[in-house]
């Protein structure tokens, strides 16, 4: 079977991170803990802490925004309701703005970051996660600029320069190497219909089966993420970075930008989903917590779609977004919970067991040690490779 993960590797925004000196503190990271501190207290402190508070904060934010719409529903005062929800849109941006660094701090302090060292060097396996993992580490420099430009652009006056320079170094970047990735996607893609096709004819149902289905259907749903993240980096660069550029072109721009951002981080939670179900690998605390970030920025989109139709013209459109945001926030609440239950410290997960119907099991380094789950030994990946 074609190795999927690899088409992943897409640099979602070129952007450093910020280094001017009046910056606030950066989150705590494993390395300012002491070595003799205990791993469950830095899981506490690091992981499950951060999860829990930022879960806390959203469904109390959630419970407020409720009882504004509802309250909107029942009101005749339309010029009211419009003014209250674009209130809520902007509170849901300000709310996003604190919540999801606590997420990344998490997620990039837990297991979600750690890579199963069983596979060897060669393997399929060591490259697809090596990819997911630089993946996620872009996924986090690109919100602090995702998020300030969509604040400047719907809540301030004006793009400062330095934003719309950082903004467009990062499309263009993106841009430059997705269109060779989407060459590499359709082409392989060409492999996997006649695999699902000659399966469905079978209407087989043995685990094997039912994995290499999984794993196709994780490819599929990859390709399209990946699609879509092109359409909207190219409509940007219609909008956003020409001279003259107005506010209906910054925020156009904005949602564009937070579009991409929730289709890379959908594409990393289901290649999470996708190394257990083709590489045989389990990496269930990088899905929950890449869930929950997508789900956030698709809140983050709906906001920005609250703002753009919350008006007279197109009021019957506003109210729909604003539930869409709630059910989003509502779903990564539960998601960061579930993840505080499923990730580890930052290396201190033991090894997983091994799915023994991997579509294509990875190639077993000589030097690795056995798995230690009672299965493993009918777990263990055959050399397909």
């Amino acid at each position: 079977m074609v190795p999927l993960l690899p088409l992943l590797f897409v640099a979602v925004t070129a952007v450093n991170q910020e280094t001017a000196e009046n910056q606030e503190p950066p989150p705590l990271k494993l390395e300012h803990m002491k070595e003799s501190m205990d791993p469950g207290m830095k899981f506490e402190a690091l992981v499950a802490r951060p999860l829990h508070e930022a879960s806390r904060m959203v469904n109390r934010e959630v419970d407020i925004f409720l009882q504004r719409v509802a309250a909107v529903v029942e009101e005749n005062d339309k010029e009211k309701g419009i003014q209250d929800l674009h209130t809520m849109a902007f509170n849901i941006r300000k709310l996003l703005k604190e919540v999801v660094p606590m997420l990344l701090t998490a997620r990039d302090n837990s297991s979600a970051v750690d890579i199963d060292t069983r596979p060897s060097a060669r393997s399929q396996a060591t490259y697809a996660q090596e990819v997911l993992l630089k993946l996620q580490t872009f996924s986090s420099w690109a919100w602090p600029v995702i998020i300030e430009y969509s604040m400047d652009a719907y809540d301030d006056e004006a793009i400062s320069s330095d934003m719309k320079f950082r903004m467009e170094r990062g499309t263009n970047g993106s841009l430059s190497f997705l269109s060779s990735v989407l060459l590499y996607a359709w082409k392989a893609a060409e492999f996997q219909f006649p695999v699902v096709e000659a399966m469905m004819e079978r209407n087989e149902s043995s685990g094997e089966t039912l994995m290499k289905a999984g794993c196709a259907a994780s490819y599929a749903q990859l390709l399209g993420d990946i699609t879509e993240m092109y359409g909207d980096l190219s409509d940007s660069k219609l909008e956003c970075f020409l001279q003259g550029s107005t506010k209906a072109d910054w925020q156009k721009c904005a949602f564009d930008s937070g579009n991409s951002l929730m289709r890379v981080t959908s594409a990393i939670a289901e290649a999470a989903n996708a190394m257990w179900q083709c590489f045989g690998i389990y990496w269930g605390c990088s899905q929950l917590t890449n869930t929950a970030y997508s789900q956030l920025v698709k809140a983050l989109v709906a906001s920005e779609q609250m703002s753009d139709n919350c008006n007279a013209k197109d009021w019957k459109l506003c109210k729909p977004f604003a539930f869409k945001a709630m059910g989003a926030l509502s779903q990564a609440a539960g998601q960061m919970n579930s993840a505080s239950n499923d990730c580890d410290i930052k290396g201190g997960a033991g090894e997983s067991p091994l799915n023994p119907w991997a579509a294509t099991p990875f190639e077993k380094r000589e030097d690795a040690p056995n798995a230690t789950n009672a299965t493993s030994a009918q777990a263990m990946p055959r050399n397909m490779m």
